[in-house]
Order: C-alpha cells, then structure tokens, then sequence
C-alpha cells in the first residue's frame, strides 16, 4: 500500500513546491541538440541553410502509463550573413498534475566577431516571446468521502485559485565562442545565458510570485582523434533560484568510410538524478539521437532506475554545390 501511493505523493509534493515557491524549468537530457532553447546565440551557428529539429522527452512514463511528464520542442533557424534567426515551441505536460506550460519564442543571433582568419567565432543572441501556463482542476485530499467510497466532486476542494491560466512575456540573451581552426584537432566553445530576464508575475493564486531568471552556461571541446574517430565532451551548468543542475559527459563518433554518415554514443551523468546513455547517428542532411535516464536519485527506490527517455530529430539543409557546365 505504501509504495503505491508514495508517488502519487511524490507528484503531489512537487505541484505544491512548484505554485507555492520558485519553480524550475523543464530540462533535456540532450541540450546540445537544442540549440534554440540552449542559448540565444547559437541562433543559425551551423553549415546549411537551413535547420529545423524536434525533441521529445517523456519522463516517468513506466510508473505514471497515462499521463508521463512530457516536453515536446519545434525549433526553426537559418543564417543570413552576420545574423541567424529562428524560432521555437515548446510544451511541457506535468504529468496527472494536469499542468501545462506552453513557450513560443523568436530568437536571433550576431557574430560580433572580426576575425580575418575565421577561426574565432563570437556571437550574441535575443530571444523574445511568451510563456502560457494552464492548470485543470483535479483532485484534492477534502474532497475524498469514506461514505461516498472515494473521491466525491460535489465538497469543496479547500483551493482558492485566482484564474487557471495565465501568459507571461519572455525575454532571454546569450553570448557564445567557437573555435573553427582549419586543421586544429582540438576546437573548444562555451557560451552563457540567462531567460526570464524580466521576472514576470507568476500565480494561480493571486500572490506576488515571480518567476525566477534561469541561468545556463555551456563548455567543452571537439577533439579530432585520426579521420575516422572524434570526440565531443561538454559539460552544462544550470542555476534557477537554489536549483542547481550540472551534467557532464562525451560522445565518440565514428565516421563511415566512404559514406555521408557516421554513429556516436557516449555516457551524461546528471548531479544527483540519472546515469544517462546517448546514442545516434548522421547519414545525408539528417540526425537521431536517442537518450535513456537511469535514475539514481533518492526516487529510485520507486522508480527502479527507470527515468526519461528522449528523441531528437534534425533536418539541416546543406547549401547547394554548383558545378560549372561543361557544355
């Protein structure tokens, strides 16, 4: 009886924490394929003309069947010249808590850098959008009836919610570096970032919450190891309010001989959360990843160290290649 109901009561702890204090971002096991949502700058920082990716993420999706916490990203971008502009959607659905999020943005970058050589890559990015948040009302403890054999809708939920649905603005910038030396073996980038930038008014209840800036910083390096095998190792930093999250780890990639493709995988590690195993691949203008959290924090003694499982697709349209005629 006890494990039965000590998630339910986890989700219920969370819901509470989350309206009643500071509540924290939704995250991807995989943010190095959201650009969008990484970091303003990145906006148009790739080879192509065009990019557009999806992410998935269904978390708890083996103890909660129906209604899994799910985050679901469309992102759109493009560069022209010294600029990248873009934008994206996402949504978050917190599971049977009946909470939903919902964060449209348009984003663009500039290179402000001035580098003859083009190794050295300095861009600034701005996001502006809005943030939706809508709550359907569900259950609480008042309303369960020992003479009605359970939950009864007709007493009173003892909530008093102000409004069910709000929309806040939002703001985020970003700085990023890359390097892109011709021949180096070794090409390190980093950038930071902050949203919420302007600390909307957040409540269900009428109360003078606001919703607090995250911040989000990013590093590590490419490592060319001979033309068949690379590294990439990264590490990401996020702070919101007294959440701190760090997660660090590499892919090895293998390029096929002869082919536009190549696979990669590699081991994440969330502080205090999850052992976290990527892995994917290249082939033409496309790339899969596929990600699965084994959750190691204290929840695993329910969760069984099932956590999230994550999908990102990406198209990128590479630049035509004309060829003179030999006619």
């Amino acid at each position: 009886m006890f494990r039965v109901l000590k998630f339910p009561c986890v989700l219920f702890l969370a819901f509470t924490f989350h309206y009643h204090s500071s509540a924290q971002d939704a995250h991807l096991s995989q943010f190095y394929s959201s650009e969008l949502t990484l970091n303003p700058a990145l906006t148009g920082t790739f080879e192509g003309e065009h990019r557009a990716y999806l992410n998935y993420r269904a978390q708890w999706k083996s103890m909660m069947k129906k209604t899994p916490y799910e985050s679901t990203i469309l992102a759109y971008d493009r560069p022209y010249k010294r600029f990248g502009l873009g934008g994206y959607l996402m949504n978050t659905s917190e599971g049977s808590s009946n909470l939903n999020f919902l964060n449209v943005a348009v984003s663009g970058s500039y290179e402000v850098s001035i580098d003859p050589r083009r190794e050295h890559h300095l861009l600034m990015g701005l996001q502006l959008g809005f943030i939706n948040k809508r709550y359907e009302p569900t259950t609480f403890d008042a309303q369960y009836d020992t003479s009605y054999y359970g939950y009864n809708p007709a007493l009173p939920s003892g909530e008093a919610f102000d409004q069910f649905n709000f929309t806040l603005p939002e703001v985020g910038f970003g700085v990023y570096y890359y390097n892109k030396k011709q021949g180096s073996k070794i090409r390190p980038y980093g950038g930071i970032a902050a949203f919420h930038l302007t600390r909307p008014k957040e409540s269900f209840y009428g109360e003078n919450n606001r919703l607090p800036i995250r911040y989000v910083a990013t590093g590590g390096s490419k490592f060319e190891i001979d033309r068949y095998y690379s590294v990439d190792a990264n590490l990401l930093y996020m702070r919101q309010t007294n959440n701190n999250e760090i997660q660090l780890g590499a892919l090895l990639f293998y390029n096929v001989h002869g082919a536009d493709a190549s696979f990669f995988g590699g081991p994440y590690y969330r502080n205090g959360d999850a052992l976290i195993f990527h892995i994917g691949g290249t082939y033409d203008e496309y790339v899969i990843r596929f990600s699965y959290d084994i959750n190691t924090s204290s929840l695993n003694s329910v969760s069984r160290g099932r956590g999230a499982f994550e999908l990102s697709v990406t198209y990128v349209k590479q630049r035509e290649r004309y060829l003179p005629s030999i006619y």
